[in-house]
């Protein structure tokens, strides 16, 4: 886990989407979604809900995005 995984993943969280995380960062959205998956999969917990209009944070999701926040 890095700062900019995290960085990437509030930005999802506030935006509700990868793609509007993407054009906010200025990244390409499978790049988001990439990092954010690594970032699942080192902690072993699913921290977004994908759905057909966008993602929404799961209740680790909740817990790291503020945890985030403070760090950032």
């Amino acid at each position: 886990m890095d700062l900019r995984q995290l960085e990437y993943f509030v930005f999802v969280c506030e935006a509700g989407s990868f793609s509007r995380a993407a054009v906010r960062l200025n990244l390409s959205q499978p790049s988001i979604s990439r990092q954010i998956a690594l970032l699942e999969a080192e902690l072993g917990q699913r921290l977004l809900e994908r759905n057909g209009r966008g993602v929404s944070p799961t209740p680790a999701g909740h817990a790291l995005a503020a945890h985030a926040r403070v760090m950032l």
